[in-house]
């Protein structure tokens, strides 16, 4: 089954309530309303395909949840991208379409002939979706109201009610994440929502919010263990054998990813009908927005080790110094060349000389938007990723005892595919590798050597894939995004001068004139501006705005 389904049935049932025209009041034979759509499993399904396109993927254009999603210590951008200073009039993200959707979707269900079994099951999707969409919402503004019914249009006071608490939107999300565990189908159709689906959802979202409330002490939020042990048993459920670690450079350049091990769910796309543009960005004469310095640095040697400590680190005078000894999915991720201003490479540039290589297929369309590879939309690698770290975070609130067990079925499988060393745990929150005790000199010092380690392995496995920023905010790094504080963020590879790339003083290409600039400003910049024109709609003081707009 692929996402994008059946356009003619996306269309339609994204049409059926968005309005009531006079042709549907006549109940024409060849026309669906309200009251004789709900008549079966069949127009059931066809409703729910276009929740799918909430999974982003590849995307379209240029914003999908890989290499675009660029805004991070780990990218410079081909375009210089700074943190908005003023709140914006509109945002897309402040939408209630398929919130709306979901809550008629579970008022309708019941009066569907079909099974208790399939009514139990299209709740859960239901509930998964809405969980989803709320569970973005709050990443980006914190709190936000929460409605779960269908409105009319009279009933002004619910729509435009004040925000809800973060911890009661939370503790909603977690509900209807749940419903969905417990009522999914097993299996349904091939590449659709089911019950592992469900529970690598609900393991990124206990995490995220378990984290957030452990790091966020300024805001007092309770039950961060509620969460990070339901993220840790969710995690724990999938990690039975059924699924297995592929081949890591497949899970990006997939013409189909159809029966890959690795994955819970996928994108499909497919020419002529839904096509992307991550391989003709990385693979036109358009800048590339290139791996950063403080990115490249962060994979390790063979030998499990940070670079500053490993005696096979070469150094990082040329490409091929950058490369050798190191993490195989360094190798994957950026090219064997440099390409750079005054350097191209078959017309190539990048904008700190390191070019994105993990997403490349020839056997694809290389132009955009005609790439045809499929995108991973759940898979394996999170699902261990999000167990190990959530081990380590209850270890630090004083709620688990991390083993050697828990780093062995985790990311150790995931250094084993890189081919880097394994992590021996030596106790207290430190890590050896080699028969060496890590202690990278690059560690903040509030993060254990375990969790940073942890930390290192969610951002090479994921690296380009959409998750740092996320992560960053979570963690309450977002000063990694501040110029002044991570210049490291801001430079790329090391280079001869040649007076058309500009380099700081040791050489490392600088993508960005010395006059731009990016400070994180704390608590403003955690949390996305309420946009004013929403606000402007409600009743004075009804819709406030987030702390530092």
């Amino acid at each position: 089954m692929k996402l994008y389904k059946s356009i003619a049935g996306i269309c339609l049932a994204l049409s059926i309530f968005s309005s009531c025209t006079k042709d549907l009041d006549k109940d024409t034979p060849d026309q669906f309303t309200d009251d004789n759509f709900w008549t079966s499993e069949n127009n059931v399904r066809t409703y729910n395909w276009s929740f799918y396109s909430l999974f982003t993927g590849f995307g379209t254009g240029t914003t999908g949840d890989f290499y675009f999603s660029s805004f991070t210590d780990d990218q410079a951008a081909s375009t210089f991208q700074n943190f908005a200073l003023t709140a914006p009039t509109t945002s897309s993200d402040w939408n209630w379409t398929y919130i709306r959707k979901a809550n008629i979707m579970l008022e309708r269900i019941d009066q569907v002939p079909m099974s208790d079994e399939a009514k139990r099951h299209w709740k859960g999707v239901a509930h998964f979706f809405r969980a989803m969409d709320y569970f973005n919402k709050v990443k980006t503004f914190g709190d936000v109201p929460f409605i779960n019914k269908s409105l009319d249009v009279s009933e002004t006071d619910q729509i435009y009610k004040a925000r809800d608490p973060r911890t009661l939107v939370m503790d909603s999300v977690l509900s209807d994440i749940n419903y969905a565990v417990a009522n999914l189908r097993v299996k349904d159709q091939d590449n659709t929502v089911n019950q592992d689906v469900a529970l690598a959802l609900k393991a990124r979202i206990c995490l995220y919010e378990g984290s957030y409330r452990v790091y966020h002490t300024e805001l007092g939020l309770p039950d961060a263990e509620k969460f990070l042990t339901q993220a840790k048993d969710a995690s724990e459920k999938l990690m039975t054998g059924k699924y297995l670690l592929g081949d890591y450079k497949a899970l990006y350049s997939s013409m189909d990813l159809a029966g890959n091990k690795e994955i819970l769910l996928y994108k499909r796309y497919v020419t002529a009908i839904l096509t992307h543009s991550v391989i003709g960005y990385t693979n036109s004469t358009t800048q590339m927005s290139g791996l950063t310095k403080s990115a490249v640095d962060s994979y390790t040697t063979t030998d499990g080790l940070p670079i500053s400590q490993s005696p096979l680190y070469k150094g990082d005078a040329t490409i091929t110094d950058v490369r050798t000894n190191r993490d195989n999915r360094l190798l994957v991720t950026v090219d064997n060349f440099l390409a750079y201003n005054g350097n191209l490479v078959n017309g190539l540039s990048s904008s700190t000389g390191y070019r994105p290589a993990k997403f490349l297929q020839p056997a694809s369309n290389q132009l955009a938007p005609y790439n045809e590879t499929d995108a991973p939309i759940l898979w394996y690698a999170e699902v261990l990723l999000n167990y190990a770290e959530t081990c380590a975070i209850l270890e630090k609130i004083g709620k688990y005892v991390v083993t050697q067990t828990d780093l062995d079925k985790s990311v150790n499988l995931l250094r084993k595919r890189g081919g880097i060393a394994a992590l021996t745990l030596n106790g207290a929150g430190s890590v050896s590798a080699s028969g060496t005790i890590i202690n990278d000199p690059k560690r903040d010092a509030d993060i254990s050597p375990l969790m940073w380690e942890i930390r290192r392995e969610r951002r090479v496995e994921f690296m380009m894939d959409g998750f740092r920023y996320t992560d960053l905010m979570r963690w309450k790094k977002g000063e990694y995004l501040d110029k002044a504080k991570n210049p490291e963020a801001f430079l790329g590879a090391k280079v001869p001068a040649n007076g058309k790339v500009q380099l700081d003083a040791n050489g490392y290409i600088k993508p960005y004139s010395d006059a731009l600039t990016r400070t994180f400003v704390d608590p403003k910049n955690y949390l996305s501006a309420i946009p004013t024109g929403q606000i402007s709609l409600y009743p004075p003081g009804v819709l406030t705005q987030n702390p530092g707009w």
